[in-house]
């Protein structure tokens, strides 16, 4: 039996998706567990987590050894969880543990190596952000901007700026809503602008022109290896934000619409030139990204398409969540086997794991 490990900050036996996986792991030779890396002892790698138990179809508080191969779903805010990024990129060194994918970069990373390769036509314009001259210059230039943190995830600490004659305006969106405040003056959004580049790194992007009825859109698109290991879309769909909203995360309340009833209600769009496109970059990207980083199971991209029909690649997400599946009625336990079928993979192709522990 192969040991699989599900590594997430909040270990929750009653998650839809972890007892899914549950379920369909009695269909496979795999005992799974659910951790979180704050949880694990390096110095006796010994856990305190959960055991699907095979016998009643539950998760059971259980301790147990670092499993042989583990299915990493941890996200980290920016500047936190740092012991437990520390425990899994300690994992990630170990001999005897296999990650069913080992992650990307930070965005600025991602972006560099990516401009070198096929797909830079494809990529926005991005710079680091060093100093806050770079960022008045940038806005004096393009008069609309947009900067989000090189580590950040599910639209944290991404900020709208626009220049409005003298003055500069900033939104960004917070749990209640769209956050927004007019400086009037520029000393004054410099030591703001200093304050924020202080807690993070940030990217700063011109704004695309991705909005329609002043609501933001883009295409998620949900990639992962099959049976063979090889890759695989398993669906798409447009997310559609708030009014006059920036994310597009549905987090942030932003709404999913099937590919098929989006492309219905904008028929004037070249829907041929641009799934032909569409096909080349997904053709590419997987291959492109595992070729100068490390193994991957999932991926979830997001692709602008802007109001003149070009096609930007926005972001790549190596821990995509799983709602744009459900929204979109997809097979629930379609998913839950595409960490087990890889798990099941990577075993035939290694030396037989361990006994039963």
């Amino acid at each position: 039996m192969n040991h699989l490990g599900i590594l997430t900050l909040n270990p929750d036996p009653a998650n839809p998706f972890y007892s899914g996986l549950g379920k369909e792991s009695l269909s496979y030779p795999i005992h799974l567990h659910l951790f979180s890396p704050e949880d694990l002892s390096p110095f006796t790698e010994g856990i305190e987590g959960y055991t699907y138990c095979r016998e009643s179809g539950t998760w059971k508080e259980d301790a147990f050894r670092i499993p042989d191969y583990l299915y990493d779903r941890t996200y980290y805010q920016a500047g936190k969880q740092q012991q437990a990024k520390a425990v899994v990129q300690w994992l990630k060194q170990q001999p005897h543990v296999t990650f069913l994918g080992y992650g990307l970069p930070n965005k600025w990373v991602l972006y560099e190596e990516l401009l070198k390769g096929p797909l830079a036509p494809y990529l926005p314009g991005t710079r680091l952000l060093k100093k806050v001259e770079d960022l008045t210059s940038f806005l004096n230039r393009e008069e609309e901007a947009i900067i989000k943190p090189v580590d950040g995830a599910h639209g944290f600490g991404i900020y709208h700026l626009r220049t409005n004659g003298p003055s500069i305006i900033v939104r960004t969106t917070k749990k209640d809503g769209i956050l927004s405040h007019t400086f009037h003056n520029r000393d004054e959004f410099k030591r703001f602008a200093l304050r924020l580049m202080k807690k993070h790194t940030f990217l700063i992007q011109r704004r695309l022109d991705n909005t329609v009825q002043d609501r933001p859109y883009d295409l998620r698109i949900h990639m992962a290896k099959d049976t063979k290991g090889n890759w695989k879309e398993h669906h798409r769909a447009f997310r559609y934000g708030n009014q006059d909203g920036i994310l597009t995360n549905v987090s942030s309340g932003a709404m999913y619409i099937p590919y098929d009833e989006w492309k219905a209600t904008h028929p004037g769009a070249p829907w041929a030139v641009i799934e032909e496109e569409l096909k080349e970059i997904l053709s590419i990207l997987p291959l492109e990204l595992e070729s100068r980083f490390s193994p991957l199971l999932e991926l979830g991209i997001d692709i602008t398409i802007g109001t003149d029909h070009s096609i930007w690649l926005l972001d790549i997400n190596s821990k995509p969540g799983h709602k744009l599946l459900q929204a979109g009625g997809i097979d629930s336990p379609g998913i839950c086997r595409i960490p087990l079928d890889h798990c099941m993979n990577l075993s035939s192709q290694s030396a037989p794991t361990r006994s039963d522990h």
